[in-house]
C-alpha cells in the first residue's frame, strides 16, 4: 500500500439489536462487553465497536467468520481514542501486509453508529 487507506461502515438503528441481545457475543469480546455495557445508551457504543472491526475487516481484507470477531478487540486507551488489538490470523494478515496499525475513530447518536478505519500515512523516516 502506497497510500493511506481508509474504510467506513454505518450502521442505522434497524441494524442494530438491543443490548441484551446475545448476539453481541458473536461479535465482541467479553472486555468489549464489559466497557460498552457501562454506559447508558450501550447499544450505540456495542454498535460502534462493531462497525469498527467491520471497517477494519474491510480495510485489511480479512473474512468476518466468528473467529476473525474477537481477534479484534477495541480498547479505550487513557487519554486518548480507541485503539484496535490483533491477535490470531489478524495479527497474521496485518504483518503479512506489512502495513502501519490502523487507526480507528467511532462515534454513535440517535440510534446510529459509524466506525471510521484508516492505515497511516508512513513518515518519511519510517
Amino acid at each position: 500500500m502506497t497510500a493511506p487507506s481508509r474504510a467506513l461502515v454505518l450502521l442505522s438503528p434497524q441494524q442494530i439489536p438491543p443490548a441484551d441481545d446475545p448476539q453481541w457475543e458473536d461479535w465482541l469480546t467479553a472486555t468489549e462487553l464489559m466497557y460498552s455495557h457501562g454506559f447508558r445508551r450501550a447499544h450505540e457504543h456495542l454498535a460502534a465497536r462493531k462497525a469498527a472491526k467491520q471497517a477494519a475487516a474491510r480495510l485489511l481484507g480479512l473474512p468476518l467468520v466468528p473467529d476473525m470477531w474477537h481477534a479484534m478487540e477495541i480498547h479505550r486507551r487513557t487519554g486518548s481514542g480507541p485503539a484496535l488489538n490483533f491477535t490470531g490470523a489478524a495479527a497474521h494478515q496485518l504483518r503479512r501486509l506489512a502495513v502501519p496499525h490502523p487507526a480507528l475513530s467511532l462515534t454513535h447518536a440517535r440510534g446510529y453508529a459509524a466506525a471510521l478505519a484508516w492505515i497511516p500515512a508512513r513518515s518519511a523516516g519510517s
